[in-house]
Order: C-alpha cells, then structure tokens, then sequence
C-alpha cells in the first residue's frame, strides 16, 4: 500500500464517526408553546352590477338577492375593495397538562374607504381607521382529560349541522358533509359534548342558547342537538341527527329591527320562511324537531375515484298563537312539517384533488298558503333566528346560491334551502382542473334553480348561472383567485312577490379577484 493510499484510508476512518453521528441524528419537533396564534388575512376586488341601497345591518349586506336588504341591479358597474382579518388565540397552559384548552376566534371586516374614527362592524376602511370594529366569534374553554374519548365544548362557539368537533375540524369539512351547513353554520353560545363512542363511531349532544330576552320570563328560544356517525364500513359512513328548538320568544328581541324568529321581517329578509299569524294573535309559540339520515361513500377519495354522499331532513312540530292582550292566552294555530334532501356524486378523473367532475341536486318542499290553512310543509333552517345561520355552500354556485367567498357582501337569489318557503329544485354541475398540478387550477359550473310552489304572476324558473373561476398559489397557503358568474333570471320574477320593489331586475353578473393567506 502507497502513502498515498495510506493517507486516503486513515481520512475515512476519521470521518466515518462523524458520518454515522449525521446520518442518525434526526432534528426534533418543537414544543409547542402554551399560546398559539393563527391568522387568516382575506382580500377581495369586486365588479358587479348589483348594489344595495340601505345596509341596515351597519356595513353589511346579507340576504335574499332582491329581497328586503334592497340589492338590485343597476345600470352602472359597482367597484369595491373589501379586506377582512381573522385572528385565532388557542391558549393550552402546561400547567393543566392539556386538561383544557382556551379558543378566541375575532374578525376584523371593512370596505375601503367606508368609515373612520367610529364604533361598529364590517366597517373602518376610511384614512385614519380607528374605528372600534373587531366582532368576537369564539371564546370558549375546552375540557379534555388525559386519553379520554370525549371533550366538554363551553361558551361561544361554532354551532354546526354535525357530529364532529369544529375546534379541530377544517371547515371544507363540514360544508362538504353531513347537512353541509344548509341548517346550522354559525357561531353561538352554549355546551357541546364530543365523544367517540367507539373506535367507528362519533357522537355529539349540544345545547345552545339562541335568545334570552328577559332573565326573569320564560321567552327565550334554546335548542337541542343529537348527532351521530359511524363507518359501517371501511368506505360507508351513515349518520343520524335529531334536534329540537324551545321557541318561547313570542317574536322578541333580534337582529336590529328585523327582530327574530318564523313572523319576522328576519326570516323574509334571510330568504327563508315567514309565516304570518292574525293581528289580535300576531305572538307565538313553538315546539320544532328536525330528524335526519345522512350516508357518504369514500369520503375524500380514500380508495377510488368515485365519492358520493346524501342526506333526508325532515322538520315538524306544533306552534301555538298567544294573544297581544293577555300573554296567558294561547291557541292552537297549525302544524309543521317539512322535508329536504340533498345527494351528491363526484368523480376523480386526474391525479389531484382538483382534477374531478361533480354533480349536486338539492330538494325542498314549499307550501302555498304559508299556515294559513293550519299546515305548514316547508323546511325551516336557522336563518328564521340568525343571519347569516344556514350557509349551504357545497354547490360552488356564486350568485343562485350563497358564495362563501365573501366579506361584507353575502347575498343570493336562493339564499335559504326553503326558498321563501316555497321549496326548491336545483341542479349544480362542476368541472374543475389542476392546470399546473398543486398550483393552478380552473373551474367551470353550471346551476339552476325551479321554484316547487309557483308565486302568483310569475312561474317556477328562477333561474340558471353560469361561472368559471381560476386560482394560483403562490406559495404555501397563499392564493390569487378570478371568479366570474352571470345569472339568467327565470320569470319567476315576474311574480310582484319575489323582489321587495315588486319591479322585475335584470340579469346579474359578478367579476371578483380575492387573495387568501392562511398563517401559521
């Protein structure tokens, strides 16, 4: 052996040591700290031809299009900038060893140019800002012994059409599952208990406070929730729900002047369904259920290109007048019961999750004569107590149906599943495609919508909606969006019912470019 040779193999004694010592050490996670911040920064240009007159709801605009929230179409192109901010806090003291959990979730919402140096929501854009505008969406502790199967859910939090627990949830999740938020997709204050029953099975029971107008009466309107799900089978997944709603408001307290429950000006405003009770009787009571079956098939695609899912929603029950003189006297005034079902199927055609096609129907019974005749057959959602509460988004429609994707905005022409209460029938159809995979990707839908009872003057088409929409990411969690949309109004609107000015509008279109930040 040379010196050569020599010198080269006691080199690789000496390092060899130190190759091993890098190839085995692994860098280890870091320990979370007790205070964890994420933030979710939105922004959204808009060209549209559809404006509101009066925003009685300081700033924002939610609602049936066309309806009570004075939305219509103008001759002229509206341009706007809107940004919204969401902060969320999760606090886990080491000190409790993870027994619980502190969530605040807040939003900061304004147009551009719209306030200043004032106190209110959904505004501040203006120069100067310092408006006091930050509206609190969550605060709520989280109890969660050590290798428990269950967890206590206390305060203001995310009230859900679901068995799963929306604190560790994504909310693609569950716009896309179980009711999809048609019935229940807001924030309220009440106690939910999460459990898994069994390794295949989750379950939920909930209570939440709705309205408490004066502590001292029994006028308050509380619901009741039971749900659950499990895996039949390694793909199938079946689920049952029942919930119950104590109305005993008698048509107090609300949202501003719009007030609350099934004769508010709230619910019309909403899209949803209004009855209307006597003059001399014009207060109520009522006992509402909702008993549900839902089924999904490879959810997520797990093991296959095809995903499907589908669910029955019925709701009854009883409701009771009570006269404007003597809050002691009551009568039997009607029933309730009503009927959705929704079933969609959706095929991955490429390699990402973005290469698929999809197809979405969505029915609803309506009635004619309101409780007029003692029956009421339509669906009633949330949106008779809240707004906005039931926020259907799967059918990715952007003006038919509600848009997500949205700040200060939030208006469709079919805004609850009841469609006023006349029921509904609609279609959706997407096609979308990773153009560059995990990077861009382009969409194309097509939706329409049939009115299951005809209003007076008009007939049963409320349109179709066709809409495209483009997004890239630019990096991790950050993404520019182009969403366009045009509406073809149906002569449903011929009906004077179906817009608060009574005037047919013309068709609708929107162009918006938003970007997204998801921070960590």
């Amino acid at each position: 052996m040379n010196r050569l040779q020599l010198s080269a193999l006691l080199l690789i004694l000496l390092l060899l040591p130190q190759l091993y010592a890098q190839e085995t050490e692994r860098v280890s996670d870091p320990v979370p700290g007790e205070l964890q911040f994420i933030g979710y920064s939105f922004t959204r240009w808009t060209g549209s031809n559809v404006s509101p007159t009066n925003d009685i709801l300081q700033g924002q605009v939610i609602g049936r299009l066309f309806g009570q929230n004075s939305t219509n179409t103008i001759p002229q192109t509206a341009v706007y900038l809107e940004q919204r901010f969401v902060p969320l806090f999760v606090y886990k003291p080491k000190i409790l060893d993870g027994y619980a959990t502190f969530r605040g979730l807040f939003k900061i919402d304004y147009t551009w140019g719209d306030q200043a140096y004032g106190v209110g929501n959904n505004r501040g854009g203006a120069i100067n800002g310092g408006q006091i505008n930050m509206q609190t969406l969550m605060a709520n502790v989280d109890i969660h012994p050590d290798s428990a199967d269950w967890n206590l859910v206390i305060g203001m939090q995310r009230l859900f059409d679901n068995a799963r627990d929306p604190n560790v949830n994504t909310l693609s999740y569950f716009q896309n599952s179980s009711y999809k938020l048609s019935y229940w997709g807001t924030q309220a204050v009440g106690v939910s208990l999460f459990a898994n029953l069994s390794p295949v099975t989750k379950g939920r029971i909930g209570y939440f406070q709705l309205w408490e107008n004066e502590v001292r009466r029994d006028d308050d309107v509380a619901l009741w929730m039971l749900d659950l799900e499990s895996r039949v089978a390694p793909l199938v997944e079946v689920g049952a729900d029942f919930w119950y709603a104590y109305d005993r408001g008698k048509g107090f307290g609300g949202i501003s002047v719009l007030g609350q429950g099934l004769n508010s000006a709230l619910a019309e405003y909403n899209g949803a369904t209004r009855i209307f009770l006597p003059v001399a009787n014009n207060k109520y009571e009522a006992d509402i259920f909702w008993t549900g079956l839902r089924t999904a098939y490879n959810r997520d695609f797990l093991a296959g290109r095809w995903q499907a899912d589908a669910y029955v929603m019925t709701n009854y029950g009883t409701l009771d007048t009570v006269s404007s003189i003597n809050s002691n006297d009551f009568g039997s005034y009607g029933t309730i019961f009503g009927l959705a079902a929704n079933a969609a199927v959706q095929y991955k055609y490429g390699m990402t999750a973005n290469d698929k096609l999809s197809a979405e129907v969505l029915f609803s019974t309506g009635d004619e004569n309101g409780i007029s005749d003692g029956t009421l057959n339509s669906v009633i959602t949330g949106n008779v107590y809240g707004s906005p509460v039931g926020i259907y988004s799967a059918h990715r429609a952007f003006l038919l149906f509600p848009d997500p994707q949205v700040i200060n905005r939030y208006y469709s022409a079919v805004h609850d599943i009841s469609n006023l209460g006349y029921g509904v029938t609609a279609g959706f159809f997407n096609y979308s495609k990773d153009l560059v995979p995990n990077k861009m990707s382009f969409k194309a839908g097509y939706a329409f919508a049939i009115s299951n009872v005809t209003p007076a003057g008009g007939t049963s088409f409320i349109g179709q909606e066709l809409n495209a929409e483009f997004k890239y990411n630019i990096k991790v969690f950050l993404t520019l969006g182009v969403s366009a949309a045009y509406l073809q109004l149906g002569d449903f609107y011929n009906a004077p019912t179906a817009t608060y000015d009574r005037v047919r509008p013309k068709d609708p279109w929107v162009l918006f470019t938003t970007l997204s930040w998801l921070m960590f």
